[in-house]
């Protein structure tokens, strides 16, 4: 009598350090193929007939890996290498750009994204960049530190009208999905007021979550004319790159704070630079980058 052999999961990622007793449970499952391949063409290369990721079953990217060994993006070119016997990827990250998740559907192949599993840790850095923006903790830790044993600490005098209180300010977030509720919720613990841009309003029970006195508005530019501080928490597709631009800069408050947490391309930075050097934007604070 013969048995079924264990599907076949190619990892892509780091040792297992922590979720051991979970590791354990999913190892006696599967059978783990570990990805060694150095660059999208050797990876082609062993998804060939005969070679050790041929007949995988599935990918699974439990984190972020160092930068050589990490999987490259799921193109068009890539996904047409996958063994037909491939069925489900997934991968902790919540974000999706970079893979060609219509060409996957077209193969059958499911596409997981870890939504939700870093709501709060994203939400906090935001926190965190609002704060500084405001009050320009970042920029005095950095002088503070140039200091080098001096006996007094000396802030530039240019920087000092502008570092002020988030407290009865108005934060105009960009995308109200579980991120962006999440950062509302703590903005509101500095006394922010919240005004909120996404592509349906959310409902009513949402809105109440967040304390009553939420503002909806159903175009950008209404809610960039009033806001103290824009927090980008969109996904990056056609419609949010460059979402920041020239035009939308040219709308907003002198000495408005801008905060990304989402993706870099949802700026054109050139245009940020500039409303930088103008006056228009007083304070930034970046999770992400254009180019990283």
């Amino acid at each position: 009598m013969t048995t079924n052999p264990k599907p076949s999961i190619l990892y892509a990622g780091r040792p297992i350090r922590y979720a051991t007793s979970q590791w354990e449970k999913f190892q006696h499952h599967f059978t783990i193929i570990p990805y060694t391949s150095r660059s999208k063409s050797e990876f082609i290369h062993a998804l060939q007939s005969g070679g050790p990721y041929s007949s995988i079953n599935g990918i699974l990217r439990p984190a972020i890996s160092e930068p050589k060994t990490d999987l490259p993006l799921l193109d068009k070119e890539l996904i047409a290498h996958l063994p037909t016997s491939c069925k489900i990827i997934a991968s902790v990250n919540h974000g999706y750009d970079g893979i060609d998740t219509e060409e996957l559907a077209r193969r059958g192949i499911w596409y997981c994204n870890g939504a939700g599993a870093a709501n709060d840790s994203t939400a906090d850095i935001a926190l965190f960049l609002i704060i500084a923006a405001f009050r320009y903790t970042t920029f005095s830790e950095s002088r503070l530190r140039e200091m080098r044993g001096a006996k007094y600490f000396r802030v530039e005098g240019d920087v000092v009208p502008y570092a002020n209180t988030p407290r009865n300010r108005i934060l105009g977030v960009v995308g109200m999905g579980r991120i962006g509720v999440e950062i509302s919720l703590r903005a509101q613990a500095l006394g922010m007021k919240i005004h909120y841009f996404s592509r349906t309003r959310k409902a009513a029970d949402v809105e109440e979550s967040l304390g009553g006195g939420v503002v909806y508005h159903s175009t950008l530019k209404e809610m960039l004319e009033v806001a103290d501080c824009v927090v980008l928490a969109c996904p990056h597709t056609p419609e949010t790159h460059h979402i920041l631009n020239r035009e939308t800069f040219n709308v907003m408050k002198k000495g408005v704070r801008i905060v990304n947490i989402a993706r870099g391309k949802c700026v054109d930075e050139d245009a940020l630079a500039d409303a930088i050097e103008d006056g228009t934007v007083a304070g930034v604070g970046l999770d992400v980058y254009h180019d990283e």
